[in-house]
């Protein structure tokens, strides 16, 4: 074994092959070149562990007043919401006081673009895609979206997704974890593999032959009909930026993970209306993200667990409330349903710590999955009835190893929430996008670095 060569040194794509199957391996400190020997690997490269960020959306918040710590700084004391957190404490900071461009029922679209909102018709690239696109190809998949409802809202009172694309363009989400592990790790043999590169090249060459039909069009319509054509390219566009990367990798075997059960049902389907379920398949799509992340399958994420629908019925199982999420939001100072809001908060928050947990549990490098990984929880529903664009919390959780610099509880009065995604960009080592996050942002929030 040549050690100064590193000869024996192990590839990010390294296979283990036998017993009939093929492995693609998790990142090993074997794999860095500051290793010395093989078994004894040594540290990791600065900026070799990928850079991951994870942005979440709740929709309606939560009650700001049970939320917010009375006191400031990494000695802060954790309200009831909090208290499911308690573990992490040393790995997140709260921060409270930021605002959006807008807020309340059908702002979740600002929320990682800055303006994007269904008043303005603004269409701008949300930061995740930017950040997707500046790790380009170096994953199987450039980012996840996912959600509760698998449908955009595009055009709609309510819009269901947080991602637009650089072509300007809302991406649908996905909500099936079930459907989301096939995708990721879904199993392949020489004639599922040939089918897909056949279909890969029938997609290509349908949507040369739409782009010719639609050019041609384009010559001989109307200046009203141009236009619609031209967002129809739009969307050509982003279909063909998936073909091109599908195909990089469609040669590339997926990691072998062991499939969850799933049941015999979608368990999206399985959430009743008094909220069973719901924790089952919450927790089911953040295990997809933390394999999604753990395989280096992607390292972009975004998901919207509860929607402003409150699909899950405010746990009513656990809490017996009369009344559902959006009532509570409207309460009139009724201190009734501000106990069970607040109860409602503290349950729906354990679904977060549940994946922070996943994250801590995976060693990596000298820190975690977690050190790695900048996981944010946030929403545009402000203020005391989770209607304004002011008052907003948010989570900022991980990221240590990547420079963050956690402070507790950090208040941000009506600083802008694009300045956290600026802070995020910065700790991805990308260049700042011009015009980032349509002119809102005003710096990084330089206490987190």
């Amino acid at each position: 074994m040549n050690i100064q060569s590193n000869s024996w040194l192990m590839s990010r794509r390294t296979l283990i092959k036998g017993l009939g199957a093929t492995l693609a391996l998790p990142w090993l400190e074997a794999m860095s070149p500051n290793a010395k020997k093989i078994t004894t690997a040594g540290s990791m490269a600065d900026g070799e562990i990928p850079r991951r960020s994870m942005f979440t959306y709740w929709g309606l918040g939560l009650e700001i007043r049970g939320f917010t710590p009375t006191d400031t700084g990494k000695n802060y004391t954790m309200t009831p919401s909090l208290a499911p957190l308690a573990p992490f404490r040393d790995d997140m900071t709260v921060l409270t006081g930021l605002k959006a461009f807008s807020g309340g029922h059908g702002s979740c679209s600002c929320l990682l673009t800055g303006l994007n909102t269904i008043r303005n018709a603004q269409t701008l690239m949300s930061v995740d895609q930017q950040i997707a696109a500046h790790h380009g190809s170096s994953t199987r998949f450039p980012s996840l979206v996912l959600g509760t409802v698998r449908e955009t809202g595009f055009g709609g009172p309510t819009p269901m997704t947080l991602s637009w694309s650089r072509n300007r363009t809302p991406i649908t989400p996905e909500n099936r974890p079930e459907v989301l592990f096939e995708k990721l790790f879904g199993s392949e043999n020489n004639t599922t593999l040939a089918a897909a590169k056949q279909a890969l090249a029938q997609r290509g060459s349908l949507l040369d032959s739409i782009k010719e039909q639609a050019a041609t069009l384009q010559r001989n319509v109307g200046k009203e009909d141009r236009a619609r054509l031209d967002q129809y390219f739009t969307s050509i566009r982003d279909l063909e930026d998936r073909i091109k990367v599908e195909g990089e990798w469609i040669d590339r075997p997926k990691p072998k993970v062991a499939r969850p059960d799933f049941g015999s049902h979608s368990t999206r389907e399985r959430i009743a209306n008094d909220g069973r379920g719901y924790s089952e398949y919450t927790r089911l799509m953040f295990d997809m993200v933390a394999l999604g992340f753990q395989t280096d399958s992607t390292r972009v994420v975004t998901h919207i667990p509860r929607t402003e629908g409150d699909e899950a019925r405010c746990f009513g199982y656990k809490t017996n409330s009369k009344w559902d999420l959006h009532t509570l939001t409207h309460h009139n100072e009724q201190e009734d349903k501000l106990v069970f809001w607040r109860q409602i908060d503290a349950l729906y928050m354990a679904e977060w710590a549940y994946f922070l947990g996943k994250l801590k549990s995976v060693k990596e490098g000298h820190g975690t999955l977690l050190d790695n990984t900048m996981a944010a929880w946030g929403t545009t529903n402000g203020g005391y009835s989770a209607h304004d664009s002011t008052m907003l919390p948010m989570i900022l959780c991980g990221g240590s190893a990547l420079g963050l610099k956690h402070q507790g509880h950090l208040v941000q009065k009506d600083v802008p929430l694009a300045n956290v995604w600026q802070t995020v960009v910065s700790r991805i080592g990308m260049p700042l996008p011009t015009n980032f996050q349509g002119g809102v942002a005003t710096g990084v929030v330089k206490e987190l670095i």
